[in-house]
Protein backbone atom coordinates (compact mmCIF):
# COMPACT_ATOMS: atom_id res chain seq x y z
CA UNK A 1 0.00 0.00 0.00
CA UNK A 2 2.81 2.34 0.57
CA UNK A 3 4.39 1.75 -2.65
CA UNK A 4 0.99 2.26 -4.23
CA UNK A 5 0.69 5.69 -2.90
CA UNK A 6 4.60 6.67 -3.33
CA UNK A 7 3.98 6.21 -6.97
CA UNK A 8 0.71 7.83 -7.17
CA UNK A 9 2.51 10.88 -5.48
CA UNK A 10 5.40 10.38 -7.84
CA UNK A 11 2.84 10.40 -11.06
CA UNK A 12 0.63 13.47 -9.63
CA UNK A 13 4.11 15.46 -9.73
CA UNK A 14 6.14 14.46 -12.73
CA UNK A 15 1.60 15.08 -14.51
CA UNK A 16 2.05 18.37 -12.97
CA UNK A 17 5.23 19.49 -14.05
CA UNK A 18 4.35 18.25 -17.50
CA UNK A 19 1.11 20.52 -17.52
CA UNK A 20 2.78 23.24 -16.40
CA UNK A 21 5.14 23.52 -19.29
CA UNK A 22 2.66 23.05 -21.73
CA UNK A 23 0.62 25.40 -20.23
CA UNK A 24 2.99 28.20 -19.75
CA UNK A 25 4.95 27.32 -23.05
CA UNK A 26 1.92 28.57 -25.02
CA UNK A 27 1.12 31.45 -22.59
CA UNK A 28 4.09 32.58 -23.83
CA UNK A 29 2.89 32.05 -27.65
CA UNK A 30 4.16 35.41 -28.61
CA UNK A 31 7.60 35.48 -27.57
CA UNK A 32 7.77 31.94 -28.27
CA UNK A 33 7.03 33.01 -32.68
CA UNK A 34 9.49 35.73 -32.18
CA UNK A 35 11.74 33.47 -30.55
CA UNK A 36 10.98 31.04 -33.82
CA UNK A 37 11.87 33.71 -36.44
CA UNK A 38 15.30 34.78 -34.63
CA UNK A 39 16.45 31.47 -33.91
CA UNK A 40 15.55 30.38 -37.97
CA UNK A 41 17.73 33.52 -39.04
CA UNK A 42 20.37 33.04 -37.24
CA UNK A 43 20.99 29.27 -38.51
CA UNK A 44 20.51 30.63 -42.04
CA UNK A 45 23.19 33.10 -40.88
CA UNK A 46 25.27 29.69 -40.03
CA UNK A 47 25.17 30.94 -36.59
CA UNK A 48 24.47 27.48 -35.36
CA UNK A 49 24.51 27.80 -31.61
CA UNK A 50 22.93 31.22 -31.09
CA UNK A 51 20.36 30.08 -33.35
CA UNK A 52 19.45 26.67 -31.51
CA UNK A 53 19.90 28.45 -27.99
CA UNK A 54 16.60 31.51 -29.24
CA UNK A 55 15.22 28.33 -30.76
CA UNK A 56 14.98 26.61 -27.04
CA UNK A 57 14.88 29.19 -24.48
CA UNK A 58 11.35 29.81 -24.20
CA UNK A 59 10.39 26.19 -23.72
CA UNK A 60 13.78 25.79 -21.44
CA UNK A 61 12.99 28.48 -19.21
CA UNK A 62 9.62 26.67 -18.86
CA UNK A 63 10.78 23.58 -18.15
CA UNK A 64 12.80 25.01 -15.46
CA UNK A 65 10.28 27.24 -14.12
CA UNK A 66 7.90 23.97 -14.00
CA UNK A 67 10.66 21.46 -12.46
CA UNK A 68 10.83 24.48 -9.45
CA UNK A 69 7.31 24.64 -9.01
CA UNK A 70 6.77 20.89 -8.22
CA UNK A 71 10.09 20.56 -6.39
CA UNK A 72 10.19 23.51 -3.81
CA UNK A 73 7.45 25.59 -4.44
CA UNK A 74 8.16 27.55 -1.37
CA UNK A 75 11.38 29.04 -3.10
CA UNK A 76 9.44 29.20 -6.55
CA UNK A 77 6.93 31.51 -4.92
CA UNK A 78 9.18 33.64 -3.35
CA UNK A 79 11.77 34.09 -5.78
CA UNK A 80 10.07 33.52 -9.14
CA UNK A 81 6.27 32.55 -9.22
CA UNK A 82 5.23 35.73 -6.78
CA UNK A 83 6.54 38.04 -9.64
CA UNK A 84 5.76 36.89 -12.22
CA UNK A 85 2.25 37.15 -11.47
CA UNK A 86 2.08 40.48 -9.88
CA UNK A 87 3.53 42.28 -13.09
CA UNK A 88 1.03 40.08 -15.03
CA UNK A 89 -2.00 41.62 -12.65
CA UNK A 90 -0.29 45.15 -12.92
CA UNK A 91 0.30 44.96 -16.70
CA UNK A 92 -3.46 43.34 -17.14
CA UNK A 93 -5.39 46.33 -14.73
CA UNK A 94 -3.35 48.56 -16.76
CA UNK A 95 -4.14 47.33 -20.39
CA UNK A 96 -7.67 46.80 -19.73
CA UNK A 97 -8.75 49.79 -17.54
CA UNK A 98 -10.64 51.56 -20.39
CA UNK A 99 -12.38 49.10 -21.14
CA UNK A 100 -13.03 47.50 -17.37
CA UNK A 101 -13.98 51.27 -16.56
CA UNK A 102 -16.74 51.76 -19.48
CA UNK A 103 -18.16 48.48 -19.05
CA UNK A 104 -18.66 48.73 -14.92
CA UNK A 105 -20.25 52.14 -15.83
CA UNK A 106 -17.39 55.15 -14.64
CA UNK A 107 -17.45 56.35 -18.32
CA UNK A 108 -18.83 59.45 -19.24
CA UNK A 109 -19.39 61.16 -22.60
CA UNK A 110 -17.79 65.03 -23.17
CA UNK A 111 -20.14 67.31 -23.97
CA UNK A 112 -17.72 69.40 -26.53
CA UNK A 113 -16.42 66.16 -28.87
CA UNK A 114 -18.45 63.36 -27.63
CA UNK A 115 -15.68 61.67 -26.60
CA UNK A 116 -15.75 59.28 -23.47
CA UNK A 117 -14.22 59.77 -20.24
CA UNK A 118 -12.92 57.61 -17.85
CA UNK A 119 -11.61 57.79 -14.25
CA UNK A 120 -7.61 58.50 -13.79
CA UNK A 121 -5.58 55.33 -13.04
CA UNK A 122 -2.56 56.04 -10.66
CA UNK A 123 -0.13 53.87 -8.45
CA UNK A 124 -0.73 50.53 -9.68
CA UNK A 125 0.84 48.47 -6.71
CA UNK A 126 0.96 44.85 -5.75
CA UNK A 127 1.94 43.11 -2.98
CA UNK A 128 1.38 39.45 -1.88
CA UNK A 129 -1.60 38.50 -3.24
CA UNK A 130 -3.18 42.19 -3.13
CA UNK A 131 -3.45 44.16 -6.21
CA UNK A 132 -3.62 47.91 -5.17
CA UNK A 133 -4.98 50.78 -7.33
CA UNK A 134 -5.78 54.36 -6.83
CA UNK A 135 -9.17 55.69 -8.90
CA UNK A 136 -9.80 59.93 -9.59
CA UNK A 137 -13.46 60.33 -9.97
CA UNK A 138 -14.00 62.25 -13.01
CA UNK A 139 -16.51 65.79 -12.87
CA UNK A 140 -20.23 64.26 -12.76
CA UNK A 141 -19.59 61.30 -10.42
CA UNK A 142 -18.58 61.29 -6.73
CA UNK A 143 -16.31 58.63 -4.87
CA UNK A 144 -19.55 56.71 -3.79
CA UNK A 145 -19.73 55.98 -7.56
CA UNK A 146 -16.52 54.73 -7.65
CA UNK A 147 -17.07 52.63 -4.58
CA UNK A 148 -20.51 50.96 -5.82
CA UNK A 149 -18.55 49.64 -8.70
CA UNK A 150 -15.64 48.50 -7.16
CA UNK A 151 -17.54 44.71 -7.12
CA UNK A 152 -17.74 44.74 -10.62
CA UNK A 153 -14.30 46.14 -11.34
CA UNK A 154 -12.97 43.53 -8.53
CA UNK A 155 -15.07 40.73 -10.81
CA UNK A 156 -13.84 41.89 -14.19
CA UNK A 157 -10.23 41.13 -12.65
CA UNK A 158 -10.99 37.79 -11.41
CA UNK A 159 -10.63 39.04 -7.63
CA UNK A 160 -11.73 36.86 -4.61
CA UNK A 161 -12.61 40.07 -2.81
CA UNK A 162 -12.24 44.06 -2.89
CA UNK A 163 -12.00 46.29 0.15
CA UNK A 164 -11.80 50.37 -0.93
CA UNK A 165 -10.61 53.42 1.28
CA UNK A 166 -11.42 57.27 1.25
CA UNK A 167 -7.79 58.76 0.42
CA UNK A 168 -9.70 62.93 -0.24
CA UNK A 169 -9.88 64.89 -3.22
CA UNK A 170 -11.65 62.67 -4.85
CA UNK A 171 -9.32 59.58 -4.76
CA UNK A 172 -10.23 56.16 -4.23
CA UNK A 173 -8.25 53.57 -3.06
CA UNK A 174 -9.01 49.73 -4.13
CA UNK A 175 -6.94 46.77 -2.82
CA UNK A 176 -8.32 43.56 -5.03
CA UNK A 177 -7.62 40.11 -3.53
CA UNK A 178 -6.09 38.24 -6.23
CA UNK A 179 -5.58 34.78 -5.01
CA UNK A 180 -7.81 33.60 -1.47
CA UNK A 181 -5.36 33.18 1.50
CA UNK A 182 -8.38 33.02 4.40
CA UNK A 183 -9.56 29.92 2.90
CA UNK A 184 -7.45 27.27 4.83
CA UNK A 185 -8.16 27.53 8.72
CA UNK A 186 -5.66 28.84 10.79
CA UNK A 187 -4.63 27.85 14.43
CA UNK A 188 -3.30 30.40 17.35
CA UNK A 189 -0.21 30.04 19.42
CA UNK A 190 0.12 30.44 23.10
CA UNK A 191 -0.40 33.59 24.15
CA UNK A 192 2.78 35.39 26.04
CA UNK A 193 2.76 38.74 26.05
CA UNK A 194 0.84 41.15 28.36
CA UNK A 195 -1.20 43.29 26.59
CA UNK A 196 -4.13 45.56 27.82
CA UNK A 197 -4.60 47.71 24.46
CA UNK A 198 -4.86 45.36 21.48
CA UNK A 199 -4.85 41.75 20.99
CA UNK A 200 -3.95 39.49 17.90
CA UNK A 201 -7.38 37.53 16.67
CA UNK A 202 -5.76 35.99 13.43
CA UNK A 203 -5.27 37.29 9.63
CA UNK A 204 -6.06 40.23 7.15
CA UNK A 205 -6.94 39.18 3.47
CA UNK A 206 -3.48 40.16 2.83
CA UNK A 207 -2.14 37.83 5.19
CA UNK A 208 -0.84 40.35 8.09
CA UNK A 209 -1.96 39.74 11.68
CA UNK A 210 -5.51 40.88 12.61
CA UNK A 211 -5.10 43.35 15.21
CA UNK A 212 -7.93 44.63 17.23
CA UNK A 213 -7.99 47.57 19.53
CA UNK A 214 -9.85 47.53 22.57
CA UNK A 215 -8.57 50.03 24.28
CA UNK A 216 -11.33 52.95 25.30
CA UNK A 217 -13.69 50.89 22.97
CA UNK A 218 -16.65 48.68 22.80
CA UNK A 219 -16.83 46.06 20.54
CA UNK A 220 -20.08 44.59 19.13
CA UNK A 221 -19.69 41.23 17.38
CA UNK A 222 -22.22 39.94 15.12
CA UNK A 223 -22.70 36.71 13.17
CA UNK A 224 -25.20 33.96 12.41
CA UNK A 225 -24.96 30.69 14.05
CA UNK A 226 -22.12 28.60 13.09
CA UNK A 227 -20.44 32.18 11.78
CA UNK A 228 -17.34 31.81 14.16
CA UNK A 229 -18.39 34.20 17.43
CA UNK A 230 -16.05 31.46 19.39
CA UNK A 231 -13.17 32.04 17.49
CA UNK A 232 -13.54 36.12 18.02
CA UNK A 233 -14.26 35.40 21.39
CA UNK A 234 -11.59 32.96 22.61
CA UNK A 235 -9.40 35.05 20.79
CA UNK A 236 -10.31 38.42 23.08
CA UNK A 237 -10.13 35.63 26.17
CA UNK A 238 -6.85 33.92 25.44
CA UNK A 239 -5.01 36.88 24.60
CA UNK A 240 -5.51 38.82 27.66
CA UNK A 241 -5.01 35.33 30.09
CA UNK A 242 -1.41 36.47 30.40
CA UNK A 243 -2.58 39.92 31.12
CA UNK A 244 -5.06 38.76 33.68
CA UNK A 245 -2.77 35.91 35.48
CA UNK A 246 -0.75 39.52 35.53
CA UNK A 247 -3.14 41.17 37.49
CA UNK A 248 -3.57 43.86 34.90
CA UNK A 249 -6.81 43.21 33.53
CA UNK A 250 -9.82 41.16 34.92
CA UNK A 251 -12.04 39.21 32.59
CA UNK A 252 -15.77 39.08 33.40
CA UNK A 253 -18.10 36.74 31.98
CA UNK A 254 -21.69 36.44 31.22
CA UNK A 255 -22.89 33.28 29.41
CA UNK A 256 -26.90 32.79 30.02
CA UNK A 257 -26.32 29.90 27.23
CA UNK A 258 -26.06 27.34 31.10
CA UNK A 259 -22.12 28.23 30.87
CA UNK A 260 -21.46 26.08 28.11
CA UNK A 261 -18.52 28.17 26.20
CA UNK A 262 -17.25 29.87 29.62
CA UNK A 263 -16.80 26.71 31.32
CA UNK A 264 -14.21 25.73 29.12
CA UNK A 265 -12.26 28.31 30.06
CA UNK A 266 -13.08 29.75 33.12
CA UNK A 267 -10.41 30.05 35.12
CA UNK A 268 -9.05 33.04 33.01
CA UNK A 269 -12.29 34.90 34.23
CA UNK A 270 -12.04 36.58 37.51
CA UNK A 271 -16.11 36.65 37.87
CA UNK A 272 -18.62 34.85 36.06
CA UNK A 273 -22.12 34.84 35.60
CA UNK A 274 -24.18 31.62 33.96
CA UNK A 275 -27.85 32.65 35.05
CA UNK A 276 -30.08 35.26 34.79
CA UNK A 277 -30.09 36.92 38.55
CA UNK A 278 -25.95 36.09 38.20
CA UNK A 279 -26.09 38.10 35.29
CA UNK A 280 -28.05 41.09 37.07
CA UNK A 281 -25.73 40.79 39.89
CA UNK A 282 -22.45 40.58 38.03
CA UNK A 283 -23.36 44.07 35.65
CA UNK A 284 -24.37 45.95 39.21
CA UNK A 285 -20.82 45.04 40.28
CA UNK A 286 -19.13 46.15 37.83
CA UNK A 287 -20.98 49.28 37.52
CA UNK A 288 -19.87 50.22 40.87
CA UNK A 289 -16.50 49.46 40.18
CA UNK A 290 -16.94 52.44 37.70
CA UNK A 291 -18.83 54.81 40.41
CA UNK A 292 -15.77 53.90 42.54
CA UNK A 293 -13.62 54.86 39.87
CA UNK A 294 -15.14 58.06 38.95
CA UNK A 295 -14.79 59.19 42.39
CA UNK A 296 -10.99 58.39 42.78
CA UNK A 297 -10.41 59.96 39.38
CA UNK A 298 -12.64 63.20 39.79
CA UNK A 299 -10.15 66.32 39.70
CA UNK A 300 -7.06 64.25 39.28
CA UNK A 301 -6.95 62.72 35.53
CA UNK A 302 -9.58 62.15 32.51
CA UNK A 303 -7.40 59.19 31.55
CA UNK A 304 -7.39 55.66 32.74
CA UNK A 305 -3.90 53.85 33.05
CA UNK A 306 -3.63 50.29 33.99
CA UNK A 307 -1.50 48.94 37.07
CA UNK A 308 -1.53 45.63 38.94
CA UNK A 309 -3.26 46.59 41.93
CA UNK A 310 -6.15 48.56 39.45
CA UNK A 311 -6.87 46.82 36.20
CA UNK A 312 -8.43 47.12 33.26
CA UNK A 313 -12.34 45.16 33.15
CA UNK A 314 -13.28 43.40 30.25
CA UNK A 315 -16.86 42.10 30.43
CA UNK A 316 -17.34 39.30 27.62
CA UNK A 317 -21.29 38.49 27.04
CA UNK A 318 -21.80 35.46 25.08
CA UNK A 319 -25.77 35.93 22.92
CA UNK A 320 -26.35 39.74 24.08
CA UNK A 321 -29.92 38.91 22.99
CA UNK A 322 -30.43 36.26 25.97
CA UNK A 323 -29.99 39.47 28.49
CA UNK A 324 -31.46 42.29 26.59
CA UNK A 325 -34.69 40.10 24.94
CA UNK A 326 -35.07 37.03 25.53
CA UNK A 327 -35.21 36.63 29.31
CA UNK A 328 -38.10 37.75 31.79
CA UNK A 329 -39.07 41.34 31.56
CA UNK A 330 -37.86 42.57 35.16
CA UNK A 331 -34.05 40.85 34.37
CA UNK A 332 -34.09 42.41 30.73
CA UNK A 333 -35.03 46.24 32.11
CA UNK A 334 -33.05 45.79 34.70
CA UNK A 335 -29.96 44.68 32.44
CA UNK A 336 -30.06 47.07 29.91
CA UNK A 337 -30.65 49.91 32.38
CA UNK A 338 -26.76 48.55 33.75
CA UNK A 339 -25.29 47.78 30.61
CA UNK A 340 -26.35 51.46 29.02
CA UNK A 341 -24.54 53.15 32.22
CA UNK A 342 -21.77 50.61 32.01
CA UNK A 343 -21.09 51.27 27.79
CA UNK A 344 -21.61 55.05 28.28
CA UNK A 345 -19.59 55.82 31.39
CA UNK A 346 -17.17 52.58 31.78
CA UNK A 347 -14.51 53.78 28.66
CA UNK A 348 -13.19 56.36 30.37
CA UNK A 349 -12.79 54.30 33.33
CA UNK A 350 -10.89 51.05 31.96
CA UNK A 351 -14.21 49.29 31.25
CA UNK A 352 -14.58 47.83 27.92
CA UNK A 353 -17.27 45.78 27.08
CA UNK A 354 -17.39 42.63 24.22
CA UNK A 355 -20.69 41.30 23.20
CA UNK A 356 -22.01 38.59 20.82
CA UNK A 357 -25.18 38.13 19.38
CA UNK A 358 -26.87 36.66 16.14
CA UNK A 359 -29.72 39.06 15.53
CA UNK A 360 -28.65 42.56 15.22
CA UNK A 361 -32.21 44.64 15.48
CA UNK A 362 -33.08 47.31 17.24
CA UNK A 363 -36.06 45.26 18.99
CA UNK A 364 -33.12 42.87 20.70
CA UNK A 365 -30.00 44.95 20.93
CA UNK A 366 -31.66 48.03 21.70
CA UNK A 367 -28.23 49.89 22.76
CA UNK A 368 -27.10 48.78 19.93
CA UNK A 369 -25.73 52.64 18.82
CA UNK A 370 -23.73 52.32 22.02
CA UNK A 371 -20.96 50.09 20.85
CA UNK A 372 -18.34 51.93 18.94
CA UNK A 373 -16.73 49.51 16.64
CA UNK A 374 -18.35 46.32 14.97
CA UNK A 375 -17.21 42.73 13.78
CA UNK A 376 -19.46 41.53 10.81
CA UNK A 377 -19.42 37.85 10.75
CA UNK A 378 -21.65 35.86 8.02
CA UNK A 379 -24.41 37.19 8.04
CA UNK A 380 -28.04 36.78 6.58
CA UNK A 381 -28.94 39.14 4.40
CA UNK A 382 -27.75 43.01 2.83
CA UNK A 383 -29.76 44.60 5.04
CA UNK A 384 -28.37 43.19 8.44
CA UNK A 385 -24.92 43.96 6.84
CA UNK A 386 -26.44 48.00 6.18
CA UNK A 387 -27.68 47.56 9.86
CA UNK A 388 -24.64 46.12 11.20
CA UNK A 389 -21.39 48.31 9.77
CA UNK A 390 -23.76 51.40 8.18
CA UNK A 391 -25.50 52.35 5.15
CA UNK A 392 -23.58 51.92 2.18
CA UNK A 393 -21.60 49.10 3.48
CA UNK A 394 -23.52 46.15 1.75
CA UNK A 395 -21.17 46.40 -1.10
CA UNK A 396 -17.63 47.64 0.42
CA UNK A 397 -17.94 44.97 2.74
CA UNK A 398 -20.49 42.61 1.62
CA UNK A 399 -20.82 40.20 5.11
CA UNK A 400 -23.64 38.51 3.69
CA UNK A 401 -21.17 37.42 1.34
CA UNK A 402 -18.89 35.25 3.49
CA UNK A 403 -19.15 31.65 2.79
CA UNK A 404 -20.45 29.11 5.51
CA UNK A 405 -17.36 26.70 4.96
CA UNK A 406 -15.36 29.99 6.36
CA UNK A 407 -16.20 30.43 10.11
CA UNK A 408 -14.42 33.51 12.00
CA UNK A 409 -14.24 35.12 8.36
CA UNK A 410 -15.49 38.41 8.29
CA UNK A 411 -15.12 42.65 7.87
CA UNK A 412 -13.78 45.35 10.06
CA UNK A 413 -14.35 48.91 9.48
CA UNK A 414 -11.93 51.38 10.64
CA UNK A 415 -12.69 54.53 12.55
CA UNK A 416 -11.49 56.23 9.15
CA UNK A 417 -13.87 54.07 6.83
CA UNK A 418 -11.24 51.40 5.67
CA UNK A 419 -12.30 48.15 5.12
CA UNK A 420 -10.94 45.06 6.34
CA UNK A 421 -11.46 41.69 5.65
CA UNK A 422 -10.07 39.03 8.41
CA UNK A 423 -10.29 35.63 9.51
CA UNK A 424 -9.83 34.64 13.17
CA UNK A 425 -7.98 31.48 14.20
CA UNK A 426 -9.64 28.41 15.24
CA UNK A 427 -9.23 27.95 19.05
CA UNK A 428 -10.03 24.18 20.02
CA UNK A 429 -11.16 22.97 23.52
CA UNK A 430 -8.45 21.77 24.18
CA UNK A 431 -6.48 24.63 23.36
CA UNK A 432 -8.46 26.71 25.92
CA UNK A 433 -8.03 24.39 28.58
CA UNK A 434 -4.39 24.52 28.17
CA UNK A 435 -4.55 28.45 28.09
CA UNK A 436 -6.40 28.57 30.90
CA UNK A 437 -4.25 26.35 32.98
CA UNK A 438 -1.33 28.04 31.87
CA UNK A 439 -2.45 31.62 33.03
CA UNK A 440 -5.09 31.06 35.40
CA UNK A 441 -6.89 34.69 36.97
CA UNK A 442 -5.51 35.26 40.02
CA UNK A 443 -8.52 35.74 43.35
CA UNK A 444 -10.40 38.86 42.70
CA UNK A 445 -9.54 42.04 45.10
CA UNK A 446 -12.75 42.28 46.91
CA UNK A 447 -14.96 44.53 44.95
CA UNK A 448 -15.81 48.34 46.28
CA UNK A 449 -19.32 48.53 48.43
CA UNK A 450 -22.45 50.04 47.87
CA UNK A 451 -21.31 52.81 50.12
CA UNK A 452 -18.17 53.39 49.00
CA UNK A 453 -18.80 53.92 45.78
CA UNK A 454 -21.71 56.03 45.85
CA UNK A 455 -19.04 58.56 48.18
CA UNK A 456 -17.41 61.13 46.22
CA UNK A 457 -13.88 61.14 46.90
CA UNK A 458 -12.52 64.27 49.09
CA UNK A 459 -15.65 63.85 51.27
CA UNK A 460 -14.80 63.73 54.91
CA UNK A 461 -16.46 60.61 56.04
CA UNK A 462 -16.06 59.93 60.08
CA UNK A 463 -14.08 57.04 60.71
CA UNK A 464 -15.80 54.42 63.13
CA UNK A 465 -13.73 53.13 66.04
CA UNK A 466 -13.69 49.22 65.96
CA UNK A 467 -16.38 47.91 67.97
CA UNK A 468 -17.92 51.61 68.24
CA UNK A 469 -20.56 52.46 65.61
CA UNK A 470 -20.25 56.40 64.94
CA UNK A 471 -23.23 58.73 66.54
CA UNK A 472 -24.83 61.42 63.86
CA UNK A 473 -26.63 64.18 65.25
CA UNK A 474 -30.38 63.52 64.15
CA UNK A 475 -31.53 65.77 61.65
CA UNK A 476 -34.17 67.62 62.19
CA UNK A 477 -37.67 68.07 61.06
CA UNK A 478 -39.09 70.90 59.77
CA UNK A 479 -42.84 70.90 59.92
CA UNK A 480 -45.47 70.99 57.42
CA UNK A 481 -47.27 74.54 56.57
CA UNK A 482 -51.11 73.32 56.46
CA UNK A 483 -53.58 75.65 54.93
CA UNK A 484 -56.63 76.80 57.21
CA UNK A 485 -59.61 74.16 56.61
CA UNK A 486 -62.20 76.30 55.20
CA UNK A 487 -66.01 76.00 56.47
CA UNK A 488 -68.88 74.54 54.02
CA UNK A 489 -70.09 78.12 53.92
CA UNK A 490 -67.33 79.26 52.61
CA UNK A 491 -67.46 76.89 49.88
CA UNK A 492 -71.15 77.02 49.30
CA UNK A 493 -70.40 80.93 49.02
CA UNK A 494 -66.92 80.48 46.42
CA UNK A 495 -69.46 78.59 43.85
CA UNK A 496 -72.20 80.34 44.01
Amino acid sequence: MDALGTAWAVIRTVAGAVWHLVWWTLRSWRLLLACVVLGNVLLILDHHLAGYAVLWCVPAFCLLRAVWAVAHPLTYEAVLGGPIRRRGWRRHLRKRWSTIADRCGLATSDSDDGARVIPRLRRVRTSGNTLTFRVRARVGHTVDDVAAAAEAIATSVGAEAVETRRIGGGWLELTLTMRELLHVPALPVIPSAIETGAVTLGRTSDGSPWRLDLTARHTLVVGRSGSGKGSIFWGIAGNLAPASHAGMVQLWGVDLKGGVEVSVGAPMFSHVAMNEPDAVRLLGDLHRVIVHRQSLMRGLSRTFTPSPGDPVHVLMIDELAVLTAYASKDVVNEAATLLKLILTQGRAFGVMVVAFVQDPRKETVGMRDLFTQTVALRLASAAETRMVLGEGMASAAPAHHVATTMPGAGYVVGDDGHVERVRADYWADDFIRMVAATFPAPPAPPLPTRSEADSPAGDDVPAEAPGEPVETAPRPRTPRKRSPRRSTVERDAEVA
